[in-house]
């Protein structure tokens, strides 16, 4: 087959007299569209290339015009910089030399098409062109050829092409020399490709339905709003879609399942597939459609989605514990020791509250202006942790509150809970049970720990949290990394550190002298008066080393420890909560 090419170059005849330059113009239609625009620029035969009319033009319509089918003549048109021949049966091609922009749709153009080399948007669709050659075309920026019989595409320096749409052809592959860093939006439905033909970073739009894809491993868009029709192929199973905004999976097998389903998605479709379970559904989601699916409830449920059984299939539920596609919330494998009832050669906790019968039955933490995050905790207090004795004897409650990671926090949200505290430093549930359940979403977060006399204290770096359980180690300093000074022990010589002791006032800055000192309230509360006077079996802020007993002068004193842990030397001196935005 002779390939079809564009010829943009000037043919110039004869001047026929001193005003005019004629070029001839074969085609009668084409003659008579141009004098019905540009009047009194068709002489016999030619056209005039002196025409103010023809000189001026910058954009040639010749749409549908009457069955034009040789366009020579049309190279006069100098300083036009688009032209629109589509509806025409073109056979003859010519143009301006300058062409940016070419319409040729429904042209009945067959065999390997050459577009101009200074074309910058081609539409060349509804046509029957086999191959598409871009070799000579440095400045492409979109090309639309759907509806052809294109089953070669011959790339050149196209580094500049943002928008392709091949639809409705014979691909397979794209072929070699593929470079497009800029593209933005590919289309490439209801052609023959077995996989998706490559990632790009600044890919917002893909468009692969009707295909026979298998293979989606190099499906990845890093732009936010990265769109992705995958329906009507093969696909047995899903990788990561890293931060798809809007997947399309409809009529595809699935029976692989999906991995996960990235944090940015907000509608995904899944319906007519084998998918037995869903990933864990992040936040972002708002819309879900999984109609004739085996699905019949949900892993977890995000704050937006709208539960809608038109959409599901089944009536709107969670999975529960029992059902094959539950997906667990986080747990927490946590250690921490407070200073205050530390034993240092024992390296556990004194649990002298518990053996006085002085520990609360309800978290006190309220009661002292504390406000809990999230969506509360599934495990009920029961009294029975309190008759334990040994390393698991309960020493105090604690609040874990669970930060969001500053830089990748994913799905993420404030979460805080009560907890217990053991002696060997394991922190439990309100009904004794381990690892911590954390009812919150899949996430990264940076793990604290807070006391209600003791500075708090949060891991330096976030950890992911997912249906398993994570391990944070406060107790050891060569275990999970803390802020500089952030807890009383910090030490190469040692190993073990604690919480520090001393925030009666629980506004987190320990103080020895001054206005909110941590001092004063411990002799209020033996009386304000006498300073060796001593307040036994009590539960309260100002009981600095928890055994129960309140002492402001003598052998283990409360006072003594916060000015310990200020410095030891400048009453005046502070120290301040380490690592809390």
């Amino acid at each position: 087959m002779v390939p079809i090419r564009l010829l943009f170059s000037s043919v110039c005849i004869a001047l026929l007299g001193s005003a005019q330059a004629l070029t001839p113009m074969p085609d009668a239609n084409l003659r008579t569209w141009a004098n019905n625009n540009f009047p009194g620029c068709i002489v016999g035969t030619s056209i005039d290339e002196t025409h103010p009319g023809v000189i001026a033009a910058t954009e040639i319509d010749l749409s549908f015009a009457g069955a034009v089918s040789n366009l020579m003549g049309t190279q006069v048109f100098v300083n036009a910089y688009s032209m629109n021949v589509s509806g025409n049966p073109i056979t003859t091609w010519m143009g301006p030399a300058g062409l940016i922009q070419l319409q040729a749709n429904n042209c009945g153009l067959t065999g390997t098409f050459y577009p101009p080399i200074s074309i910058v948007h081609l539409t060349v669709s509804y046509n029957a062109i086999t191959t598409l050659n871009l070799s000579n075309c440095a400045n492409l920026s979109s090309v639309y050829a759907h509806h052809n019989q294109i089953s070669a595409v011959v790339w050149g320096p196209n580094a500049s092409l943002g928008s392709i749409d091949l639809s409705y052809n014979q691909l397979s592959t794209l072929g070699s020399n593929l470079y497009l860093p800029f593209l933005s939006s590919l289309n490439l439905s209801h052609n023959q490709f077995a996989a998706v033909p490559f990632g790009n970073n600044n890919l917002t739009s893909l468009n692969m339905s009707w295909n026979e894809v298998t293979d989606v491993s190099l499906l990845h868009g890093y732009d936010y709003n990265f769109f992705a029709d995958l329906s009507h192929n093969q696909i047995a199973f899903v990788p990561d879609l890293s931060n798809a905004k809007n997947v399309d999976l409809s009529f595809n097998p699935l029976t692989g399942g999906m991995a996960d389903t990235g944090t940015r998605l907000q509608t995904l479709r899944v319906s007519d597939t084998q998918l037995e379970c869903l990933p864990y559904l992040h936040n972002a989601l708002v819309t879900l459609y999984c109609t004739n699916s085996p699905l019949t409830c949900l892993p977890n449920q995000p704050a937006g989605l709208v539960m809608s059984a038109a959409n599901f299939g089944f009536t709107p539920a969670v999975c529960t514990s029992t059902e094959p596609c539950y997906i667990a919330q986080p747990m927490l494998d946590l250690r921490v020791f407070l200073q205050g009832p530390y034993d240092p050669v024992a390296h556990q906790m004194n649990d002298d509250l518990r053996a006085q019968d002085l520990l609360p039955l309800s978290e006190p933490y309220t009661a002292i202006g504390f406000t809990y995050s999230g969506n509360g905790w599934p495990d009920v207090f029961d009294p029975a942790v309190l008759q334990v004795t040994g390393p698991d004897a309960i020493v105090d409650w604690i609040v874990v509150d669970m930060l969001l990671d500053p830089v990748s926090p994913g799905d993420a949200i404030h979460y805080s809970r009560p907890a217990l505290v053991q002696r060997d430093g394991d922190v439990v549930a309100l009904d004794g049970s381990w690892p911590l359940p954390l009812n919150t979403t899949h996430g990264k977060y940076r793990t604290a720990v807070r006391h209600r006399n003791h500075l708090g204290a949060i891991v330096k770096f976030g950890q992911l949290f997912r249906a398993d359980t994570q391990q944070v180690d406060l107790s050891n300093y060569t275990a999970t990394a803390c802020f500089n000074g952030a807890m009383h022990g910090d030490s190469l010589l040692s190993n073990w550190r604690q919480l520090w002791s001393g925030d009666v006032t629980f506004d987190h800055v320990l103080r020895y002298t001054g206005t909110d000192n941590d001092r004063d309230p411990i002799l209020q509360a033996i009386g304000g008066v006498v300073p060796t006077a001593v307040m036994t079996g009590v539960y309260a802020a100002e009981d600095v080393n928890m055994d129960g007993t309140i002492k402001y002068v003598g052998v283990l004193n409360d006072r003594d420890l916060i000015l310990q842990n200020i410095g030891g030397s400048s009453p005046t001196a502070i120290r301040n909560q380490v690592g809390f935005q």
